[in-house]
């Protein structure tokens, strides 16, 4: 047994390396990415996406920093949550990144501006309609006028109206 791991045992490291960095990608899938208490992974992803608008040179090493940046920040989330666990801050070590997400927020109750609108738009649905059937006429019409309209001289035409010209003259 000794021996078969004294001859193997780079492959077992390494495959063991692979194992918990697969197991940990796989943790990390699953959580929630959108919140708006950006609790767990929330913040490293959108971190992530503010950095990737910032690459303009060297893309590649650029996206790879990047990616090495955020599989940190979401390994340090993990082990917050473990930290927590262990001091009895938060009843499992997974309680900080899986958790139900809060998706959107209830208008405040008191907003009378707001209530205001509603009353004045009661059916939204049959507003946007409209609206979109005028957008779908006004660019009909647009097509209409684009499709009147004289094309541009080409440079075919330049030289035939110059052949024209010269021909006149003689």
């Amino acid at each position: 047994m000794f021996q078969k791991i004294k001859k193997h045992w780079f492959g077992i490291i390494t495959c063991t390396i692979f194992t918990l960095y697969a197991l940990f990608l796989m943790l990390v899938f699953f959580a929630p990415r959108v919140d708006i208490k950006e609790r767990g992974f929330v913040f490293c992803t959108k971190q992530m996406m503010a950095r990737f608008g910032e690459c303009s040179q060297n893309k590649l090493f650029c996206t790879l920093k990047i990616m090495i940046q955020n599989n940190a920040c979401d390994f340090n989330v993990v082990k917050t949550g473990f930290v927590q666990w262990l001091g009895g801050e938060q009843k499992t070590p997974w309680a900080n990144y899986y958790f139900e997400p809060v998706l959107s927020q209830e208008p405040p109750a008191d907003d009378e501006e707001l209530k205001a609108y509603y009353q004045e738009h009661l059916d939204l649905f049959a507003e946007m309609e409209e609206l979109n059937k005028s957008r779908i006429e006004l660019e009909k019409q647009t097509q209409k006028i684009v499709d009147k309209a004289p094309s541009a001289p080409t440079e075919d035409d330049e030289i035939t109206l110059n052949e024209e010209a010269k021909n006149e003259e003689k």
